[in-house]
């Protein structure tokens, strides 16, 4: 039975029914738990279907249906014996639901069901078991059916509690992401003034690499501000803006020469970031310009990152992984790429003139 009052009773009209006005207002809050549930129109879980096979085995009834109660339908979540998805909904307030659609679809049979009320006492569903023939039943079988729909309610409870958790996480999270963006910048700020200060060249440039470093990290949380709760990061709108503040921070002209977006783990942006940013750097100091920068999936395994410069070309026996000649940009690198599960390689352009440094890696 479909029970439009809460717990505390409203005022009524001359004939003892409740007032219309109240009615509604109590009707859209009933709709409103229901969507806090997020449970209308999504997908048969096993969960909910093993509970509808047990109340039909309970009863030996053919059928059994879990549904939750929408503005003008009940939604069937799980539908033992049944191939409907949902049912009509009774207009009638003071009557069960499903009443209708019973009569309609088994004039003779047998029905018994049980409402699902949540917290705040509004009903928001139903538990119920069908037969296409007329029988009886006794009081332990309704205290079963009963502990059942328990069981169903204390599931959507447990499920609202649960994304309410995650929305807390993600809230934290976002605001984790958005303190460290702020840090590491006021870091990354005081690295440049203290470079300005450094009275030897060489104390200099290493500052400014260490800001970068710095600058390149906190645009990565400065990405996942903006990108949501999801997992996987639209890699190319990363790289054009890294490029872009690399381009103004460097003063040279740095080119990303991809085109075709490709989404790659939250986990790997970080990495890609920062051997962007080494590899730029690298080729700023030792080629000049244009810098191009180029991703893409190469197959439905493995993604390739190049950097590709316009200088003299690569030192003859230049081995981009020889850890005890090469200086600390191509460690860091070289140590990124390990971490991405990836190799690094090193060769003079395509064209005769300049350097390609490329990081293949999976797919995560």
């Amino acid at each position: 039975m479909l029970h439009l009052v809460p717990p505390t009773q409203g005022p009524t009209s001359h004939d003892g029914s409740l007032d219309p006005a109240l009615r509604s207002g109590i009707e859209a809050a009933r709709l409103a738990a229901v969507e806090r549930y997020g449970i209308l129109d999504t997908p048969p879980e096993p969960a909910f279907d093993h509970i509808t096979a047990l109340a039909a085995e309970l009863f030996s009834a053919p059928i059994a249906v879990l549904g939750f109660i929408g503005t003008d339908r009940v939604f069937f979540k799980s539908h033992h014996g049944l191939d409907a998805t949902q049912a009509g909904r009774g207009a009638d307030p003071a009557a069960p639901v499903m009443t209708p659609w019973l009569r309609t679809q088994f004039a003779n049979g047998f029905h018994a069901g049980v409402p699902l009320h949540c917290a705040d006492g509004y009903e928001i569903g139903t538990l119920c078991v069908i037969d296409r023939r007329s029988r009886r039943i006794d009081e332990q079988q309704m205290r079963r059916l009963r502990a059942l729909g328990g069981v169903v309610t204390d599931m959507l409870t447990m499920r609202l509690s649960a994304r309410r958790a995650l929305a807390q996480a993600e809230m934290t999270s976002h605001e984790v992401d958005h303190r460290a963006m702020n840090s590491l910048q006021f870091v990354a700020s005081l690295l440049q003034l203290q470079s300005r200060a450094a009275v030897l060249p060489e104390t200099a440039q290493q500052l400014r690499a260490a800001a970068n470093r710095v600058l390149a990290v906190a645009r990565v949380h400065r990405t996942f501000t903006t990108i949501g709760k999801t997992d996987r990061v639209p890699i190319l709108d990363h790289l054009r803006t890294l490029c872009a503040e690399l381009s103004s921070s460097l003063g040279s002209e740095i080119r990303l020469e991809s085109h075709d977006e490709v989404e790659v783990s939250k986990a790997q942006v970080l990495s890609i970031g920062l051997i962007v940013n080494e590899l730029v750097t690298n080729a700023r100091k030792h080629a000049g310009d244009p810098i191009s920068v180029m991703f893409r999936r190469i197959d439905p395994t493995q993604h390739q990152l190049c950097v590709l410069d316009s200088g003299p070309g690569l030192p003859t026996g230049f081995v981009p992984t020889d850890s005890a000649v090469n200086g600390l940009g191509m460690k860091v690198v070289n140590a990124l790429a390990a971490q991405l599960a990836g190799t690094l390689t090193a060769t003079n352009h395509p064209t005769g003139h300049g350097a390609r440094f490329t990081v293949t890696f999976p797919v995560a």
